[in-house]
């Protein structure tokens, strides 16, 4: 038994990984080759975690974002539909924000209507 065994880090083998990925094997077989080489990587957990909490706090700050602008457009309609006719300058900035929303989660979210300005 080697004496530095305890001491053996195992990285992750990105070049085997390239091989599986660029194989002919069916999509299934990759897969589990991929996850069989990654379960061997020590690092593998804490990114994985990582990369979890980034969701999380990114789909956090869709739901807020997304509860702050439907908030805001309920209030303005709110305040037409009452016979206060909000203001021109209002509705304008209402409809900005909201573009600027989907634009801003274009890669999560987009309008249910054709609207200009709007992927």
């Amino acid at each position: 038994m080697c004496r530095f065994s305890s001491q053996i880090l195992i990285k992750m083998d990105i070049k085997s990984i390239k091989q599986i990925v660029n194989s002919d094997l069916p999509i299934d077989y990759q897969e589990k080759a991929i996850l069989s080489i990654l379960a061997n990587d020590k690092k593998v957990i804490p990114y994985i975690m990582e990369i979890l909490e980034n969701e999380r706090r990114q789909n956090k700050e869709l739901l807020l974002d997304t509860n702050m602008e439907l908030s805001r457009a309920l209030i303005t309609l709110n305040a037409d539909a009452k016979g206060k006719k909000a203001m021109k300058e209002q509705t304008d900035f209402v409809v900005g924000e909201i573009k600027k929303h989907y634009l801003k989660w274009k890669d999560y979210i987009k309008c249910c209507f054709n609207v200009q300005g709007l992927p």
